[in-house]
């Protein structure tokens, strides 16, 4: 039996496994494909063996950022586009591009906007 892949992130609050977005997108997608992870909550990035969350730790290497995450569980054949179409796809990466150019920028203004008001208050 193969020991189980391990993934580094950061701990949940709020209800949430985790309270940090690339965590949750690991932590998502291992979900929907099926894989096994084992999952280990950190506090401080110190703790981890590359210094960075999330981080997906095999027996013999550390694989982090999620963009290389996913490609390595799609290369294991934990892929939940597997039954999409060539267009299904297309318009699937258009949409996370559209989320991640407009949706992400509006939600940290919205925080960092919110905190400037309290200090004023």
């Amino acid at each position: 039996m193969a020991t189980p892949m391990e993934l580094s992130c950061w701990g949940g609050d709020w209800g949430l496994p985790s309270i940090h977005t690339e965590s949750l997108i690991v932590m998502a997608y291992a979900k929907f494909s099926g894989a096994e992870l084992k999952i280990q909550t950190i506090d401080w990035t110190w703790k981890t063996l590359t210094g960075t969350v999330p981080a997906l730790n095999l027996e013999d290497a550390v694989v982090t950022k999620p963009v290389h995450i996913l490609n390595y569980l799609r290369k294991q054949k934990y892929n939940v586009d597997y039954d999409l179409t060539a267009k299904q796809g297309a318009d699937t990466l258009a949409y996370i591009a559209l989320l991640e150019e407009k949706l992400h920028p509006a939600l940290v203004n919205t925080n960092t906007r919110g905190t400037k008001r309290r200090a004023v208050l």
